[in-house]
């Protein structure tokens, strides 16, 4: 049992970053960024591609980094942009974010193949802590992960653009009305989004390997825990992926890996039954986001 805890912990943090990321677009432009999955089934492969170019792992690392907020940033500037421009409806925004997933997952096919891959070469190192044993890959993902959510809780605490987010996030046409770069804000979260998608693609493409198909299930529990936690509230989206994380575990442990994307959509419909706003909103005793004006 505290094995399988302590394995969920580790998936739990992996999907923290993926909801923050989710979460970091969806709260300050409103966007429901389905092609952050794109971005997060292309990050393995470009350091692959990198590694074998001959970069050693951490220019691999840093190139990965640069094109995911690359393809944040080209989402941001050729589809979501204009579209918000042209006060196209919140549906509009998520097909053309589907159809950029569906055509960067095919580019990869083409390129790549569909073979499933690992990162790490050979046995991984195995750890043991009495009866609980973890991998060099989980090891990697806890202090990574709790090292990049730390941060992020700094920079949104005590940066001024960190404040910027968050008050974009609370009321983007307030923050442009006080004469902020809202523009330059949603660059920022796209490509920032884009950079957190990558670092927890790698991290989980190491511990447990990867394929084209990753991306969407990965993403599609970062909207889970977006909006469980509750829009606007990136600790609200880091604690439900957490939590995700262990449930999914137990699952797995008590049942089979069919039932876990279930069982994660179950607790969410169920949530949203109880707690239209989510966690944070309810806590917070905000009203409905639709009855709002």
């Amino acid at each position: 049992m505290l094995q399988t805890l302590l394995n969920g912990l580790v998936q739990g943090l992996l999907f923290a970053v993926i909801g923050v990321a989710f979460s970091l677009v969806y709260s300050t432009s409103r966007v429901f960024y389905l092609a952050l999955g794109s971005t997060f089934t292309v990050a393995p492969y470009v350091f692959i591609a990198s590694a074998h170019a001959g970069l050693p792992w951490w220019l691999a690392i840093g190139a990965t980094l640069l094109v995911a907020a690359a393809l944040g940033l080209a989402a941001e500037h050729f589809i979501h942009w204009p579209l918000d421009r042209s006060r196209a409806p919140g549906e509009i925004h998520l097909i053309a974010s589907l159809g950029a997933f569906l055509v960067v997952g095919q580019v990869v096919v083409l390129i790549w193949g569909s073979d499933a891959k690992v990162l790490r070469a050979g046995v991984d190192t195995v750890y043991q802590l009495g009866a609980l044993r973890a991998t060099q890959g989980q090891a990697l993902a806890v202090f990574v992960s709790v090292a990049i959510l730390a941060a992020l809780a700094g920079w949104f605490r005590w940066s001024d653009v960190g404040l910027q987010i968050r008050a974009m996030a609370s009321n983007a046409p307030l923050l442009a009305t006080l004469g902020r770069d809202v523009r330059a804000l949603r660059r920022g979260a796209f490509a920032l989004s884009g950079v957190l998608a990558a670092a927890a693609a790698l991290l989980a493409a190491r511990d447990l390997g990867f394929d084209p198909n990753v991306g969407m299930r990965a993403v599609l529990v970062g909207v889970a825990a977006t909006i469980v936690g509750g829009r606007g509230s990136f600790v609200g989206a880091a604690v439900t992926g957490l939590v995700f994380g262990v449930l999914r575990a137990q699952v797995v442990w008590h049942s089979s890996a069919r039932w876990e994307d279930a069982a994660t959509f179950a607790v969410l419909a169920l949530i949203l039954l109880v707690i239209p706003t989510g966690l944070s909103g309810a806590l917070r005793g905000r009203t409905r986001i639709e009855d709002t004006p």
